[in-house]
């Protein structure tokens, strides 16, 4: 039986997505069933449903049906953890260098960021207070490419305890109503 370490998630990407979303690493539970999302006390599915950007809540067997909507997923690092707090600076740097580059080929309209961690290790924010929601710069960009806009939900992981879970899902919806107003809401 190969172990949970050695199980590695897909992306799931296209050019153009309307929201990009972005994790910081694979769980056990993830790697072990090989869906993003797979914790049961993980509140991104909730939060996709519950924010109106899903039809109906999705199960994380159901993660590349995200393509259909114009939504994507993927890891800032690839490599699965108990924790991540088991990541090492080099996961983050070469995950960092990776993500630039899958961003600036696939180029989404938004990145969601999941957890403020993955935010500032892709941006290099490291020190910087950094505040929920839409961000005031777009980033990622390159000279024929004005970059993605980027915006930062709490960690829906079970484990957050920074955050309530009403203040966690209520996050989706600002997401929802961001893309209403941009017109890129695949459901409007």
């Amino acid at each position: 039986m190969v172990h949970f370490t050695e199980k590695w998630l897909p992306t799931y990407i296209r050019r153009d997505l309307a929201v990009l979303f972005c994790g910081i690493n694979p769980g056990r539970i993830s790697a072990t069933s090989g869906y993003h999302y797979a914790n049961p006390a993980n509140l991104f599915w909730r939060g996709l449903y519950e924010g109106g950007l899903t039809p109906h809540r999705f199960a994380p067997e159901e993660t590349a049906t995200l393509l259909e909507y114009n939504y994507g997923i993927t890891d800032l690092v690839s490599r699965p953890t108990r924790s991540s707090t088991d990541l090492r600076g080099e996961d983050y740097t070469n995950g960092a260098e990776q993500f630039v580059q899958m961003i600036q080929t696939y180029r989404p309209r938004v990145i969601c960021f999941n957890g403020i961690t993955a935010f500032r290790h892709a941006t290099g924010q490291k020190k910087e207070a950094v505040s929920l929601g839409l961000q005031l710069d777009r980033a990622f960009g390159t000279e024929s490419w004005p970059g993605s806009y980027l915006f930062v939900i709490p960690s829906t992981s079970g484990a957050n305890a920074s955050f309530t879970r009403e203040e966690r899902l209520a996050m989706f919806g600002q997401l929802s109503q961001f893309l209403q107003e941009k017109g890129w809401h695949p459901l409007h």
